[in-house]
């Protein structure tokens, strides 16, 4: 499961607002589901809160991976943020991270829950591939980045479980 799959322009932002973690994680799940056209009345930041409580996923190199699991959808979705100042994410490296991902599934979702967040993870372990998509100049320009880093460091995937739509 490649993140440009279960993105479209729409959900990723160029310029996040927030300065805490808190705030930022609330303002990537207001991006997810307006953009997705999902309202679960508070349970997916619900959720992602619950998870980043347990273990930060600030997982280093000004990368965060906020993500959870809820009832309410019946698909693989995620949104993506910069942070052109940096917020605090209790990363691993302590440095502030600038580039969000944020992954949400189904409940009943395992398998391409866990594939989602070790593609993400591969992908921007590669320098270049952060930095290329910290300039990108508008969110068409972000997944055009991102999809031509997916063909240059994933394989290709034999088929998607995500439904059309």
């Amino acid at each position: 499961m490649h993140l440009s799959e279960l993105l479209n322009e729409q959900a990723i932002s160029l310029s996040l607002k927030s300065r805490d973690k808190e705030s930022c994680i609330k303002e990537l799940v207001q991006l997810l589901e307006s953009s997705h056209r999902v309202d679960t009345k508070g349970e997916i930041l619900s959720k992602v809160l619950q998870r980043e409580s347990m273990m930060s996923t600030g997982i280093g190199n000004g990368v965060a991976i906020p993500h959870g699991k809820t009832r309410l959808l019946d698909r693989l979705v995620a949104a993506c943020g910069i942070s052109t100042m940096g917020i605090d994410f209790d990363s691993m490296d302590g440095e502030p991270a600038t580039l969000f991902i944020l992954l949400v599934s189904p409940e009943s979702l395992r398998g391409p829950h866990v594939k989602a967040l070790a593609n993400v993870s591969r992908l921007l372990k590669e320098e270049s591939v952060r930095e290329s998509l910290r300039r990108s100049g508008s969110p068409a320009g972000f997944l055009a980045t991102l999809r031509e880093a997916e063909s240059q460091f994933l394989k290709p995937e034999p088929y998607s479980a995500q439904p059309p739509g």
